[in-house]
């Protein structure tokens, strides 16, 4: 079981990688289809909605089935989708190779993180910890290896050089779960039905998540034109081809220190906060580090801006790994829709993250675009008053 923890985790790595080569690639992407800002946001949102909509369905299928097959499929899957966009020939095939990759992602984690959680037991939230920082951890990688392989003297075709490790860990860890059973074996198992849930309470846990997910998409787009307007202030001569293209390394590493930033504030969440005790902390956390957010127009792509990053992957990552787990503990039969449903269909909903930015700053400025993705934080931090501290309480058993 330890060995298919780590294959867990070091998988999770993986897909994680190939999620995060695109966003800091996506001014070249622009360039390179000679896409409009508008595209370029719905580009950038569509992975979140085919990821999201993956999720819930092959969760569903995963329950209704008892497999655990879907996430090696989704390791392969995402690494065929994404590290074979540049050989795109045109911007149809582009959006449809980063569709699969992405459908790839959201059919792997509602599974893999379900998983580890039956694995860890009573340590579920922890374990789910850890599973959100090896994430992390891909996507710190990804956002600087994309830009290392595709900007500069490279080329978007050179991201195919990464998917031997997704077909090697996709079958690694096919073979390692593929035994470890969806349900526990107890009689009660069959009398429970999903009309049984509070689902007033996991409404406003899914409302809460949703909000906190478009506040990481749309500062991933935001992120993108803060540096590229920074960049061309520096040179005002340069072109749009040349400005993208410099400009992919810095929205990396902004990308990277944000999220160093989630990863932090997940492992600490998990840590320090007891199963039955979350509520609060999903309210204050993120009203608390909403002013973080908003005040990325006062500073600039360097050490002081890439610190904002850290301390907004934070603020809106830290309640991450506590809602999947709370999820779960609130579906206790149902574990891969409750992660599902925390995961993928609030991605889903957080795809309009981008736009929604993307049209704020060319209807007002850079700035107004940062308030509103500030906004969408408080807002998530208000959803989970609703949630019932009673039920919170009660999700405190073993769960399937």
């Amino acid at each position: 079981m330890l060995l298919a923890g780590l294959l867990i985790l070091v998988s999770h790595y993986v897909v994680d990688t190939y999620t995060a080569l695109v966003p800091p690639l996506l001014g070249v992407v622009e360039t390179s289809f000679q896409l409009t800002p508008q595209w370029t946001a719905l580009f950038l949102g569509s992975g979140a909605l085919f990821s999201g909509l993956a999720q819930p369905l092959y969760a569903w299928l995963s329950d209704r089935l008892n497999t655990r097959i879907f996430a090696s499929l989704g390791v392969l899957l995402g690494g065929l989708g994404v590290t074979l966009i540049g050989y795109a020939g045109s911007p149809t095939l582009l959006f449809a190779l980063y569709a699969l990759g992405m459908m790839g992602v959201g059919m792997y984690h509602p599974v893999a993180v379900s998983t580890i959680g039956r694995l860890a037991g009573d340590r579920r939230s922890w374990a789910i910890s850890w599973f959100f920082v090896f994430g992390m951890g891909g996507w710190f990688t990804g956002s600087l290896v994309g830009p290392g392989l595709a900007s500069g003297s490279g080329s978007l075709q050179n991201l195919v050089y990464l998917l031997l490790p997704g077909i090697v860990v996709g079958v690694l860890l096919y073979f390692s779960i593929r035994n470890i059973s969806h349900k526990r074996q107890v009689q009660q198992h069959e009398s429970v039905s999903l009309r049984d849930y509070d689902w007033r309470s996991i409404s406003f846990l899914y409302l809460s998540s949703v909000f906190r997910f478009m506040v990481n998409m749309g500062l991933i787009y935001l992120l993108l034109r803060w540096t590229e307007l920074h960049v061309a202030g520096q040179h005002p001569d340069w072109t749009t081809e040349e400005i993208a293209d410099f400009s992919a390394p810095k929205v990396g590493w902004a990308n990277a220190t944000m999220i160093v930033g989630q990863a932090i504030g997940g492992l600490s969440a998990g840590a320090l906060l007891k199963a039955g005790h979350e509520k609060w902390a999903m309210v204050v956390v993120p009203i608390l580090f909403a002013p973080v957010v908003a005040c990325f127009s006062l500073v600039t792509p360097g050490a002081l801006g890439y610190a904002v990053c850290c301390l907004a992957g934070i603020g809106f990552a830290a309640m991450t790994p506590v809602a999947i787990s709370l999820g779960q503990r609130m579906m206790p039969f149902h574990t891969s829709l409750g992660s599902a449903l925390m995961l993928g269909a609030a991605w889903a909903v957080a795809s309009m993250g981008p736009r929604i930015a993307e049209i704020t700053v060319q209807s007002i400025n850079l700035s107004a675009g940062f308030l509103v993705v500030a906004s969408f934080l408080v807002l998530s931090g208000l959803m989970a008053i609703g949630i019932k501290s009673s039920s919170i309480r009660s999700a405190t058993g073993p769960v399937s």
